[in-house]
């Protein structure tokens, strides 16, 4: 669930490529390995701060991602899943009951304090059988790793039982550093307000390195902004109505099932900063959309070829 946020450029410490002259590039790993049960994430609770990879091995039988956003001081998950998701649930409730006015009331009770989250990347859509991974510079600090695609008219991040989160995962991001370098890539994806550019690289069978540059970002309806999605387009997929469907504000966006086989890609990220995301390709055409409104509309909608 995105809500406001003041896009602000953010400084990333790069990993260099030795700490003394001479001595070779580090190796070290920093990553979150999570999996999915039922409308859970598993996996740790902590990990440490710098250059962090989170991994998500989807096997729970639909669509889902990983938005990764900071919380701000004195914020805790209970409060995102009290004071944000559950408006939001009951605020979806009512719009589908037709009920529109009630549906925009609710959706100004949020508290002040979500103009403070920070979006911070995290694997996009993918498919059941997907592992979506997303690498991003985390300092130390409270976050949140979240799902709320859509089934049956309830948001993967709702939960119904009192005391239990949905697809709301609690992180802390520790002081101590992972001591992972900045990922190579090769592919690098700039995204602007008017669409996307491959900037270097080419896309190619097999395992994908895509670094990820945040150009230009705004906001659109007040709640989301550029990200990717990465998905397969076969003889019978409407490419279109698959670049549309990421949008959540419709009452069928992100509406299981969904209308093509999605590979993975990186949420939104504030402008100035950069990611990294992988993607596994067999030779064949793709498309990369947003999630905002109208991505074809509004150049959100590329389509590029693995020979």
């Amino acid at each position: 669930m995105k809500i406001p946020v003041t896009v602000v450029a953010i400084a990333l410490a790069l990993a260099g490529c030795s700490d003394k002259a001479g001595e070779p590039a580090s190796t070290a790993t920093n990553v979150l390995e999570l999996g999915v049960e039922g409308m859970t994430f598993t996996g740790p609770d902590t990990i440490k701060s710098g250059w962090t990879t989170i991994r998500i091995t989807n096997d729970g039988g639909m669509p889902h991602f990983g938005l990764v956003y900071r919380l701000p001081e004195g914020v805790t998950a209970r409060m995102v899943d009290d004071q944000l998701v559950r408006p939001f649930q009951a605020s979806l409730t009512a719009r589908l009951a037709g009920d529109d006015e009630e549906a925009d009331r609710l959706l100004g009770t949020f508290p002040e304090w979500v103009a403070d989250l920070v979006w911070l990347g995290g694997p996009g859509m993918m498919s059941d059988g997907v592992t979506g991974e997303a690498t991003m510079y985390l300092e130390p600090g409270n976050y949140i790793v979240e799902c709320y695609v859509k089934t049956n008219g309830v948001q993967h991040n709702y939960n119904p039982e009192p005391g239990q989160f949905g697809m709301v995962h609690a992180l802390t991001v520790l002081p101590e550093d992972g001591g992972m370098a900045e990922p190579e890539a090769n592919v690098t994806l700039e995204l602007t307000n008017t669409g996307y550019r491959i900037a270097d690289g080419a896309f190619r069978p097999g395992e994908n390195s895509v670094r990820a540059r945040f150009v230009e970002q705004q906001l659109y309806n007040n709640f989301v902004g550029h990200d990717a999605h990465v998905f397969r387009i076969d003889e019978d997929t409407d490419a279109e109505a698959a670049a549309g469907w990421v949008d959540f504000f419709p009452v069928d966006g992100q509406q299981t099932p969904a209308p093509a086989h999605f590979l993975g890609g990186i949420h939104d990220m504030p402008q100035g900063a950069t990611g990294y995301f992988k993607l596994d390709l067999a030779p064949g055409e793709y498309g990369i959309t947003a999630e905002i409104p109208d991505a074809v509309k509004n150049g959100h909608f590329s389509k590029f070829t693995v020979d």
